[in-house]
């Protein structure tokens, strides 16, 4: 059974009506607000929205008479309902298929900007839109996006389906960059000049666009001088002229800011002798010093311990700041390995100098006792000067332990000895303070004449040390201790406590003792005995023990040195 067929269909066929979807070539007949009547040649004018008729920038593109292309859409109650945005879509992406086949470059404008990248408009009548990535709109990184909005770049079609459209102005600008480079590179020499564009600073250094080839100024080479980070010195986008430091392959060029100008250092020998006072500014501050500035590329160390005289610190910053203006005293230079050392203490006298200008050996202070170790005593004598007993300065007795006797916070008599101002050292006394029972003893005791008694205070293998008056030590050797000179074990018949008297016959100025002997004492006692006896034949006669005792005793009585 033949199915009926409807109204539509037979109006269709009456009309002979072309296929919907089909490109169609018209005149336009009428125009109206809203639509534009157009003849294709069919018995029924078709109409197409007017607005698909306006250009981008709202102007109407046609006039009656013109010949226009349009799709046929669909039959509207028998009315032919065109489009033209559809045919210029058709026609458009014939021409993008084109383009994408042979690789042309079209040009693209950024609608707006969305996750990963940009719409952009690559029809050249129509609307077309494309995806533009992030990633393919430069060789390096976009910071700022929105500035791209509005803008017309040229690019090249990556990607074209039915669906998708993707592009990329950076497989345009490699292409570009590549040509430039090699054209670059053979015009490139190591140690000439050459004007480039800072295109990214990063903390190691700037890297700069030669022109298709990019140049890297390391850190180091941007100035003489010590910057904390390249942005000190350049900025981005900036024009400047640099040095060919090498060449290594076709990638690696290196580059200098600084070698433009003359080295600094070449001169420094002239600028700065020792002795000088100049102003710099604190550069950094280090552990073990502080860097000044003295001129851009020159740096001086004051190291710590030139940084004050007295002042105890922990680091320089407690005593300077960083960027302040300070004045120094040029210490030494070394041009050779571009180090210069300087002083901030010098700058004042050394409080040291002062001190010794003020207090001469021999003077008597007055100072607390800062600190008592088995080294001696540590008495401040000025604002932050203390000086050093020692032990063996303690007491003429000899060295004495000052941990037993004196303690932190007292305060003394000291007698100054000696100022060493280049160490920084104040050498004290306390037994200076009396007169040396030595120089007393040297003065009191005549050799081969006077006679001391004392106490054995230790008995050696070759003799005994005595203990007598005024802290004074004397030495009997053991030959000397009796008669007989052959008598060997005389040492072993004394004991400490003994008390026994002897004849000075010494000074031992090296250990500080009065050299004894008891048989030149005896010695001399016989020759006196003798000679009393032949001069008063008439006496008693005495024994040679009487005499002995006498005669000490008178001894004894003259020098008063018996206890």
């Amino acid at each position: 059974m033949v199915e009926e067929k409807n109204f539509a269909e037979l109006i269709d066929e009456s009309m002979n009506a072309p296929e919907q979807g089909k490109l169609l070539t018209g005149v336009v007949v009428h125009l109206d607000k809203d639509d534009v009547f157009i003849d294709f040649g069919s018995k029924t004018e078709g109409v197409a929205p007017t607005e698909e008729f306006l250009g981008k920038s709202g102007e109407l593109e046609v006039k009656i008479g013109d010949e226009v292309e349009v799709i046929l859409e669909r039959y509207d109650h028998g009315l032919p309902r065109l489009s033209r945005r559809k045919a210029g879509i058709l026609q458009e992406n014939k021409a993008i298929q084109e383009k994408f086949d042979s690789g042309e470059l079209i040009e693209a404008r950024i609608l707006q900007k969305v996750k990963g990248g940009f719409i952009a408009d690559i029809g050249e009548k129509s609307e077309i839109r494309a995806f533009l990535p992030a990633s393919q709109l430069d060789i390096r990184p976009q910071s700022d996006l929105d500035k791209f909005i509005g803008e017309k770049l040229e690019v090249r079609i990556i990607k074209f389906t039915n669906s998708d459209i993707v592009i990329s102005r950076r497989a345009f600008l490699e292409e570009q960059r590549e040509t430039l480079k090699k054209e670059t590179l053979s015009k490139l020499e190591e140690g000439m000049e050459i004007q480039g564009k800072v295109v990214n600073i990063i903390n190691q250094g700037a890297f700069v666009d030669l022109g298709g080839l990019e140049g890297f100024i390391p850190i180091s080479e941007l100035s003489w001088g010590r910057i904390n980070h390249p942005s000190d010195v350049i900025s981005a986008e900036q024009e400047i002229n640099t040095k060919i430091l090498s060449i290594q392959g076709e990638q690696k060029v290196t580059l200098s800011l600084k070698a433009l100008t003359p080295d600094p250092w070449d001169s420094v020998s002239q600028k700065y002798q020792p002795g000088n006072q100049v102003k710099g500014k604190v550069a950094s501050l280090m552990d073990f010093g502080v860097f000044v500035q003295l001129e851009p590329g020159i740096e001086g160390l004051v190291h710590v311990s030139e940084i004050t005289w007295t002042k105890s610190f922990r680091h320089p910053k407690e005593v300077v700041e960083s960027g302040n203006m300070v004045d120094v005293i040029v210490i030494d230079v070394n041009q050779g390995n571009r180090r210069i050392s300087l002083s901030l203490k010098q700058i004042e006298p050394s409080p040291w100098q002062l001190f010794k200008k003020e207090n001469p050996p021999k003077s008597v202070l007055k100072g607390t006792i800062r600190n008592v170790t088995d080294r001696g005593i540590f008495v401040e004598v000025a604002d932050n000067i203390v000086g050093l007993v020692r032990p063996d300065n303690i007491s003429w007795a000899g060295k004495v332990n000052p941990e037993e006797t004196y303690k932190k916070g007292d305060e003394i008599d000291v007698v100054v000895l000696n100022v060493d101002e280049k160490n920084e050292r104040v050498g004290l006394g306390v037994k200076q303070l009396s007169g040396d029972p030595w120089e007393n003893a040297q003065k009191k005791y005549k050799q081969g004449q006077s006679a001391v008694t004392g106490k054995v205070k230790e008995v050696k293998d070759r003799g005994v040390v005595i203990e007598l008056d005024d802290n004074i030590e004397g030495y009997i050797r053991a030959n000397e201790l009796g008669q007989d000179k052959d008598d060997t074990d005389a040492v072993k018949k004394i004991d400490p406590g003994d008390e026994i008297t002897a004849q000075v016959v010494g000074f031992d100025r090296r250990n500080r003792q009065l050299n004894l002997s008891v048989k030149r004492l005896t010695q001399k006692l016989e020759k006196e005995r003798v000679s009393n006896f032949n001069s008063s034949q008439a006496e008693p006669s005495a024994t040679l023990g009487d005499l002995l005792g006498e005669k000490l005793k008178t001894i004894s009585t003259d020098e008063g040195a018996k206890k």
